[in-house]
Formats: C-alpha cells, sequence, structure tokens
C-alpha cells in the first residue's frame, strides 16, 4: 500500500514539474505578452465565415 502511495506521489510530482516548465517556456517565449489580440484574430475569423455563409442564396 505504502509503495503505491509513493508511485502516486512521484507521478503527480512529475506532472507538477512538467506543466511548471511548460509555462516558464511560455513566459519566456512570449506566449503571454499579446493575448488580447488573439482573442480579436478568433473573432473576426468567425465574423467572416458567418458573412461567408449568409451570403450564400
Amino acid at each position: 500500500m505504502a509503495e503505491l502511495t509513493f508511485v502516486q506521489f512521484l507521478v503527480a510530482l512529475f506532472m507538477s514539474l512538467g506543466a511548471l516548465c511548460i509555462f516558464i517556456w511560455a513566459v519566456l517565449s512570449g506566449l503571454f505578452h499579446n493575448v488580447e489580440d488573439v482573442k480579436y484574430r478568433a473573432y473576426r475569423a468567425e465574423v467572416k465565415d458567418d458573412e461567408s455563409t449568409d451570403a450564400t442564396p
């Protein structure tokens, strides 16, 4: 039973370290620099798609 708990602890530790590494990589590579621009680009793409489907008779 104690071995299983220790293995679960190690798995959780490695998963959290992996998530931390991904977060640090994202911050250092500038992925969180201008997050508002992504929102507006996605909105414009949706509006453009809606306009093109509305034009079809």
